[in-house]
Parts: C-alpha cells; structure tokens; sequence
C-alpha cells in the first residue's frame, strides 16, 4: 500500500528535478521507517523551485520509491493566505482511496488534507510533534496575533486528534494529556528521534574539573522557542560569579544577530560562539567536545536534541515544558524563562563533578530507550494498524 506523508517541512527542487530537504529535519534516513512498510511514499510539502538556494548534498531525497507531491512555497501566514487556494486545489486532487494517511501535526497542510480525509470519509492517521499551546505561549512568539494562533491551534489540533483513526504521540503522556484521542483510536507513543547504537560512543566519558567549561545548546533562532536570551543571561551571571564558561549555539534563524548583540552587551560576547545550521557530523563533534547540554525552551514537544545529547553521555539541564520532564531527573530542571535558576544550576554542576558524572552515566542508559532498533517496533504497529484500516 502506499503511503501519502504531509508534512510542514520544506524542501528546494533544482531545475535538474532534484529535491533536498531545506534543513535537514526530513532526510532519506528518517524516510526508511515509512518505506519498511509501504510500497511508495509520496511527499506532499512545500517545495521551493531554485537554482541559487544553499543546498547540503546530503540532504537530496532521491529513491525510487519516494515521491514529492509539490505544494506551493510560503513562510509565515501573510503569504500562505497568498497561495491557500492552490494548495488545497493540488492536495484535494492528489487525494485518492486505498492509500493510507498519515499528517505530522500542528500544521497548515496536515489540517487541509485531514478535513478533505473527513468530507471523504477517509481513515487518517497522526503524528503529534508539537503542542500549539505551548508554542505561541507569551515570549515564544513575537506576533501581534499570538492570542489569536494560541487558541486557533489549539483547539484545531484537539479536534484533529479526537478525529483520527490512529494517533501516534512524540512524548509518553504530555501531548496525550491535552491532546486525547477518541476511545476506539490505535494510540501508541514513539519519539521522533533517530538514534543509531552504531554511531554513539561505547563508554560514558568522564567530565574533570576544568578552568572554562563548555556549554552546548542546540535550536532554531527563527523564533525565541528555545530561550538562548535566557541562556546568555545566565552565562553573564555565571561570569560574575567567578565560573568561566563558553557557549556553542548550534541553529540559525531570524534572531542569530540579536542574540550575537545581547551577548555583547552582557560582556559575554566572547564567550559565545553562534554556529548556525552545520551537518549532522559537526552536531555529534561538538555533542562529543562539550560538558553540559542546555534546554531551556519556553515550549518543546520531546526534543530530539536532547535525547542525543543523553546518548553521548553528557549532563543536561532542560526546563520543565513538554516533555523534558520525561527525559530528565526532576533535580537538573528549572522554571522556564529563570535565568538565575539556569546559572545556579551549572554553578552547582560544575562545583559537583561527582553529580556531573552521574547525570552522564544516567543519561547514557536512559536514552537506549529511544534508539532506533527499540522505536522501529512501535512505529511498525502504528504504520501496520493504518494499512489494515485503509
């Protein structure tokens, strides 16, 4: 059976036809768990047609049974309201029966074809990757229409999920608390996370005391969702209390160069080092090169940064939002939004190796539950259940 996957991700196509993934958050590895159960895999996202459009070679979408179904190219709501009308007419059109359905959501995209999917009567399935209410959250998102997003999304996704015939949740219990399912839906929960046994370290390293510290964080910029003013400000008072520490920033975005501004005005400017966007193999050098991994998001569904940080064995503080509580130790989290309860918890790190050490050690057998051989089964269930329904 095949397979139609919509998705809020993005891609560039080449006059050549070829397609890469613009970010790198759907590649043709992450693609193989859908083609292990479906014949074809058929792509409906939003697709940029360039010539001169920065492109990472491994990030190219090319298999002979992955196929794109091109939607018109917008960011933000002022221009998805420019091409609305087109989308729903492509995916209205390419909607057929005997096909499954699966709609990573919230989104624009997933929510057109799922209410097409419901008119037609259709079975539909759901990945829950994120929580609206969470995301336009005051200080998440600077838009003079926040209140309004806040409760549009969040009723539409609560409406989307009682609707569907199977419902697969990225976090254990958070989304499927304020998101339930109906009574007789297949439910199952699977992070999003791919992590291979093969390419992570055998041992847990072990962390010394040290003159400068390293610190990792790892998000998008385009907007505040992941807290880096809240990091910088706790690196200044971590400065002023005598602990020296420097800060990779992995991600790029809208606000890099505010955040580059807010670093120097806290006199921290040269202790910080915002990296952009780099391939996958720079992500695991610099996992591998720090002492501690912060995320301190103001929203997070579970991230998969933070479970890679786990299984390379590095100490982590996270903020108490999603599903971070589910990843970590109740005594390595903070309130969102406190930058003072950020600085004291890595001064208390770093003054206590011991704890540091633990933390890693506990990390690393904690995040085996999400490797890839462990998740494969209970995605194969959700993906199995889709096909015997449709």
């Amino acid at each position: 059976m095949d397979l139609i996957f919509c998705t809020e991700a993005r891609f560039i196509r080449r006059s050549t036809m070829q397609v890469y993934s613009m970010d790198g958050g759907i590649t043709l590895e992450l693609l193989q768990r859908y083609l292990s159960c479906f014949a074809h895999v058929y792509i409906a996202a939003r697709v940029l047609y360039s010539e001169d459009a920065i492109v990472n070679s491994k990030y190219e979408i090319v298999h002979e049974r992955v196929s794109f179904i091109d939607l018109p190219y917008y960011v933000g709501p002022v221009q998805y309201l420019r091409v609305k009308r087109k989308i729903r007419d492509v995916l209205i059109n390419n909607i057929r029966s005997h096909c499954a359905y699966i709609c990573r959501v919230p989104g624009q995209i997933g929510s057109i074809v799922i209410s097409e999917l419901r008119r037609r009567n259709l079975p539909f399935g759901v990945e829950v990757v994120g929580d609206p209410w969470d995301v336009f959250a005051p200080g998440a998102v600077r838009h003079p229409l926040r209140i309004f997003f806040r409760y549009k999304w969040y009723w539409n996704l609560k409406r989307i999920v009682k609707n569907a015939s199977a419902v697969l949740y990225v976090t254990e219990s958070q989304l499927q608390m304020r998101y339930p399912p109906s009574q007789d839906a297949f439910q199952i929960s699977a992070s999003d996370v791919q992590i291979m046994p093969e390419q992570l370290p055998h041992v847990v390293k072990s962390i010394q005391s040290k003159a400068i510290y390293t610190l990792l964080a790892i998000g998008s910029l385009e907007q505040m969702y992941k807290a880096p003013d809240v990091v910088l400000k706790a690196l200044a008072m971590l400065k002023e209390n005598g602990i020296r520490c420097r800060l990779i920033w992995l991600g790029a975005g809208l606000y890099q160069r505010d955040m580059e501004q807010l670093g120097h005005e806290l006199g921290i400017g040269e202790d910080c080092k915002f990296m952009g966007n780099v391939p996958k193999e720079e992500v695991y050098r610099q996992l591998s090169n720090a002492d501690i991994f912060l995320m301190v998001s103001r929203t997070e569904g579970l991230p998969r940064a933070l479970i890679e940080a786990m299984a390379v064995g590095l100490p982590c503080i996270g903020s108490e939002v999603g599903g971070i509580p589910e990843l970590l130790e109740p005594e390595v989290l903070i309130p969102k939004e406190n930058a003072k309860a950020l600085c004291d918890k890595i001064e208390y790190m770093v003054r206590h190796i011991d704890f540091m050490n633990a933390q890693a050690k506990r990390n690393f057998n904690e995040a085996q539950k999400y490797y890839d051989t462990v998740l494969h089964e209970k995605r194969n269930r959700f993906y199995q259940y889709l096909i015997s329904i449709s």
